[in-house]
């Protein structure tokens, strides 16, 4: 997350990320891309994330999700 920038425009620039790649073949599980949002260097979202890890299957649990719990 870039500083200043707001959590929809973070969730904006890693969609078009995860699209451009999938589009190169190269694809992610839901658990993978939840870790990455969730591992964010921003500290302000340490005490969410560390909720949403311990109490949420990152399998099945959507980007949409996420955004909306953080």
């Amino acid at each position: 997350m870039k500083e200043g920038e707001s959590i929809d425009k973070m969730f904006g620039r890693f969609q078009t990320i995860l699209n451009g790649l999938k589009s190169l073949g190269i694809e992610f599980s839901k658990a993978q891309n939840n870790l990455k949002i969730l591992d964010s260097p921003y500290k302000i979202w340490d005490p969410k994330a560390i909720t949403i890890l311990e109490t949420c299957d990152l399998k099945v649990l959507t980007l949409d999700e996420i955004l909306g719990d953080l």
